[in-house]
């Protein structure tokens, strides 16, 4: 299934997100379409409320404004839906070289986090990801970013302009259409039997450009708790 990346568009001035509309195992069928299922019911609902907006009924302030609130739990329904859903991890390679699938990461908390280089909110999540990088060095956490990029585009000039300390993947379209990927940025906090445990869209800048560092890191903590780390 192709699937392209739209227009980075501010959704009633505080959830960034750069849109997309899309056209392995046995034990991986039933969560990959119950994830298909929370991806559509998703589009569904978000279509809806956006057509039914009038054009001069924005607030300035967000949280006064009952479009943007809709909108805000039709995202909460979505990572209340995936949460405790297998995790659709294929095979990949890093642009390092590193190999990965499902049975290296098993018992490993991984952080994947879905992204490409003209995406304006992919970037300006990047620094509160690298804080989480730097946070968990020497802890049983990998962090994975795949890119719809592909390799030759992501040059060194990028990353000298746009630190990025994930373990980056490139041309990762098939991924992100396993994950059943809608927007840009989408980030999963996977535990170590590969469950979706944590799960965001976009980025929220009514609540803190560090808002993606305490979201990641409040189920880390929880999960390296339960496990003894």
């Amino acid at each position: 299934m192709r699937a392209f990346p739209l227009i980075y568009l501010p959704i009633f001035q505080a959830v960034l997100i750069c849109l997309l509309h899309t056209g392995n195992s046995i034990s991986y069928a039933q969560s990959t379409d119950t994830i298909k299922l929370c991806s559509e019911t998703l589009h569904k609902n978000r279509q809806k409320i956006i057509e039914s907006k009038s054009p001069n009924s924005q607030s300035l302030f967000p949280a006064l404004d009952p479009t943007y609130q809709k909108l805000r739990q039709t995202y909460s329904d979505w990572e209340e839906c995936v949460k405790g859903q297998k995790a659709p991890l294929l095979p990949f390679k890093t642009l390092s070289g590193e190999s990965y699938d499902a049975a290296s990461l098993a018992g490993k908390i991984v952080v994947v986090n879905f992204w490409f280089m003209s995406c304006a909110p992919c970037r300006a999540e990047m620094p509160a990801l690298n804080k989480l990088v730097e946070a968990y060095k020497g802890k049983n956490v990998v962090f994975i970013g795949f890119s719809t990029d592909k390799a030759d585009r992501l040059q060194p000039a990028f990353f000298e302009q746009n630190r990025f300390d994930f373990k980056v993947v490139a041309g990762a379209l098939g991924l992100a259409n396993s994950f059943q990927v809608m927007g840009y940025p989408t980030t999963y906090v996977i535990d170590q039997g590969g469950v979706i445990r944590q799960a965001w869209i976009g980025l929220d800048s009514a609540t803190g450009q560090l808002n993606p560092y305490y979201k990641a890191k409040a189920a880390i903590d929880n999960l390296l708790a339960a496990a003894g780390k």
